[in-house]
């Protein structure tokens, strides 16, 4: 489980303040107290790409995000993104959209999940 703190919510909401897709997406993640598994799975109940039966998952089974995560990998995992994150939380989420035509809300949970873990390390099977 991955926490996102208050602090770095509202970060994000500045560094985000002219994307309001992203914007919603970090309303849905104060909403889920800073969960941000909780709170991909809850917006793509919304959206309607999970099912809600989350009380039958095998726990084998990756969640939503992980599922997102594993999709926009390849894009992810290139020199492009990398250097797109190093300008910034914004302009990696604005490359990841443009890129990989994937909707604002779930691209920004995703970086927010990428951000926090050794990019390199993720990439290394790639």
């Amino acid at each position: 489980m991955t926490i996102v703190t208050p602090e770095e919510i509202a970060k994000f909401r500045t560094e985000l303040a002219d994307n309001p897709e992203a914007l919603e997406a970090l309303d849905v993640l104060e909403e889920c107290e800073g969960n941000l598994e909780y709170a991909a799975e809850t917006i793509a109940i919304e959206s309607g790409e999970l099912q809600n039966d989350l009380g039958d998952k095998d726990p084998n089974e990756p969640s939503w995000l992980e599922k997102s995560i594993q999709k926009l990998r390849p894009h992810i995992c290139t020199q492009a993104f990398k250097e797109a994150l190093n300008q910034g939380f914004a302009g990696a989420v604005g490359w990841l959209i443009a890129i990989a035509a994937y909707p604002a809300v779930p691209v920004t949970l995703v970086v927010i999940y990428i951000s926090r873990k050794n990019l390199d390390e993720f990439c290394k099977d790639c």
